[in-house]
């Protein structure tokens, strides 16, 4: 399948999980309060915390290697097993001690719960990882749209059934179990339990670099919200987990969906030997372009949206959505850098980074958070400086690339991010800021921006214009398609 029809499905896939994954955090927020949530987000923190462990970046090994033999399937296998079964058990084993910690029984059943995951993750993991290395990505988006609905259907039937915050590790179970499912159906050819040990030092070797890379950051951020959640309290850890979600939810269902199918493009290239100089580049361009507008917007409009969305309860984690935004448009700034890294086969030298980077993020967040709840966010602002400022460097030489090449780049983005952007400036200029500025004329300003934005790229003949509306001519199509084959 080529470049542009993955993005496409996965765009397509992505876009309904969004919207299914919105929905649900916004009928959910009117039901539970701040604490209800940060109990959940404690426990969730405290499991991610402990799944450092499943780091090894097994995936990117089966995406990356030139040929997958059946020592290597059956050693990737065994060690993502033996993996997930051991965090199972450490987690219903450490479950008591979150709860005590931090003085919330609940904290417990949430982590009793997740355990389950890891183990599912045990069945779905080799087919999975050979649909991406294949590029189907089709499969994969049809996949994640059941998960979607799997996940919102159950939080939301058992937060209105009154489960409070255990409605969302549920919800994770049924999403879990139902995208295994289908991933294992669609991809039964892949489906093997064959265990080996052959192939285990070059997957000790990856794994434990990206141990490394990957872990280092997800402990960060994990131990950042455990003691966020000590220090402030669960209803302050549940208004930065709100803020957090809604940041995440950008980076996760558009930035991150880019970059994978975009790695496998590159890996596709860098076997045959193609300088990845303008691919990388063409790729910038184009993510900047799409994603810091929409940081900006939604740093801007942070107010408005979560009073008329999530209720006045929640105002107070506007300030700190509007600094994770700015964080996120700093990281935008440096995309791909990870996947050009394991390109490169050089996660050794990332993991070696990663382990300053991560130590020093967690101390500028940590002491943000001895001052407010906005304060921890704005020491992620400092630890996205502090990370484009450590590997701007290596970015440049791997893609023989300098500084007055991204310049260009950065300079057309930042103007489509002021179009974009001047409608919903002027509209909280003229309300001063105000979180009961009118949602209507909210709405009109992101409606005016968009189309500013689509008009620029046109206009320019920017190099994102020709994917952009091939995708939404193809997206309507498959509208299209799709309501036919109804009608027949």
């Amino acid at each position: 399948m080529s470049i542009r029809r993955s993005l496409a499905w996965m765009m397509f896939s992505q876009g309904g999980y969004m919207v299914l994954q919105f929905s649900s955090s916004v009928v959910v927020a009117r039901l539970l309060t701040p604490y209800e949530v940060g109990v959940y987000t404690a426990g969730a923190a405290i499991v991610g915390f402990l799944s450092v462990l499943q780091a090894f970046g097994l995936t990117l090994l089966v995406v990356r290697e030139p040929e997958i033999d059946r020592h290597l399937s059956a050693g990737v296998f065994t060690m993502n097993a033996v993996i997930n079964i051991i965090l199972s058990f450490v987690i219903v084993a450490l479950s008591a001690l979150g709860g005590a910690f931090l003085h919330e029984a609940g904290v417990q059943r949430v982590m009793l719960v997740l355990a389950v995951l890891p183990l599912i993750g045990v069945l779905e993991f080799l087919p999975a990882a050979n649909l991406e290395r294949n590029g189907e990505f089709r499969t994969i988006a049809v996949t994640n749209l059941l998960r979607a609905v799997a996940m919102t259907g159950t939080t939301v039937g058992l937060a209105l059934a009154g489960l409070s915050y255990m409605s969302y590790p549920l919800g994770a179970v049924a999403a879990s179990v139902v995208g295994a499912a289908g991933i294992m159906t669609a991809g039964r050819r892949y489906v093997s339990f064959r265990m080996g040990l052959t192939a285990w030092p070059k997957i000790i070797r990856f794994g434990l670099q990206q141990v490394s890379i990957q872990g280092a950051p997800a402990l960060s951020v994990r131990a950042s919200e455990f003691l966020l959640g000590r220090l402030l309290g669960l209803s302050a850890l549940g208004l930065y987990g709100r803020a957090s979600n809604l940041s995440n939810m950008i980076w996760l269902n558009i930035h991150l969906v880019i970059a994978r199918v975009v790695m496998v493009d590159l890996a596709d290239k860098k076997r045959k030997d193609v300088d990845l100089r303008e691919p990388f580049l063409r790729t910038l361009e184009m993510v900047t372009a799409l994603m810091w507008p929409c940081f900006a917007g939604l740093g801007l409009l942070a107010g408005p949206l979560i009073r008329t969305i999530y209720g006045q309860k929640w105002v107070a984690a506007a300030p700190p959505l509007a600094a994770l935004s700015v964080a996120a448009i700093l990281w935008v700034s440096i995309s791909m850098t990870w996947e050009l890294f394991v390109l490169f086969n050089e996660t050794g030298r990332q993991a070696r980074l990663e382990c300053l980077r991560s130590p020093v993020g967690l101390v500028m967040f940590v002491g943000g958070a001895l001052i407010s709840v906005t304060g921890a966010a704005i020491g992620r602002i400092a630890e996205a400086i502090f990370s484009v400022a450590l590997y701007r460097p290596h970015i440049e030489r791997m893609t023989t690339t300098r500084l007055v090449d991204f310049i260009p780049i950065y300079r057309r983005s930042a103007i489509l991010t002021a179009v974009a952007c001047a409608p919903a400036l002027a509209l909280m200029l003229i309300y001063d800021w105000s979180p009961e500025t009118p949602f209507p004329l909210v709405i009109v300003a992101v409606a005016g921006g968009v189309g500013a934005w689509l008009a620029t790229i046109k206009l320019t003949r920017h190099v994102l214009a020709g994917e952009v509306f091939s995708l939404l001519k193809r997206g309507r199509e498959l509208v299209g398609a799709r309501a036919n084959g109804w009608a027949g």
